[in-house]
């Protein structure tokens, strides 16, 4: 979930639909031999994705939590790629967004089912937006405020909160 520099300050979404995006990501690791991709070379480097919401909010990973805010030049750049959201239950027994210090590609060679880091991928309003539904909680999705600078979340479709995104693959 972390962005790399641009030259634009204002995202345009690629052509490419939200459906495509997903064909495209799930193919390359599923047809692969186990670590490696297509071309036989290791598979040790996940895909990076630049996020926004509809509101051209980005999403940054600042201070160990995922904010939301208007990109410009102060804007943070890509870190490690370490890290990895979780849905948890909170003690009030609604879940919540938790950032852990899990690898993705780490994830994705352990054998066993993991829910709580599942997010399924949803079209949008248009084609070129998706949401991104928790596997453990369904009906929960990744969220943003309609402030600035505000830590993502997990809520309801339909309410206040911003539940549909612009993703780009990035080249890192």
């Amino acid at each position: 979930m972390e962005t790399v520099e641009t030259e634009t300050l204002m995202a345009k979404p690629n052509k490419m639909t939200v459906d495509q995006k997903m064909k495209d990501l799930f193919h390359h690791f599923s047809t692969a031999k186990p670590h490696l991709d297509v071309h036989n070379e290791v598979l040790d480097k996940p895909w990076f994705y630049k996020i926004w919401d509809v509101d051209q909010k980005f999403l940054f990973l600042h201070n160990n939590m995922v904010l939301a805010a208007p990109r410009d030049s102060n804007s943070p750049g890509t870190h490690n790629g370490a890290r990895t959201l979780s849905c948890v239950e909170s003690g009030g027994g609604q879940p919540q967004l938790n950032l852990e210090d899990r690898g993705i590609m780490d994830l994705y060679r352990e054998k066993q089912e993991l829910k709580s880091f599942t997010f399924f991928c949803k079209s949008g309003s248009s084609k070129e937006t998706g949401s991104f539904q928790s596997a453990a909680f369904p009906g929960w999705f990744i969220s943003t405020s309609s402030e600035p600078n505000k830590p993502i979340s997990l809520s309801h479709q339909g309410g206040a909160e911003i539940t549909e995104f612009y993703f780009e693959k990035t080249k890192s």
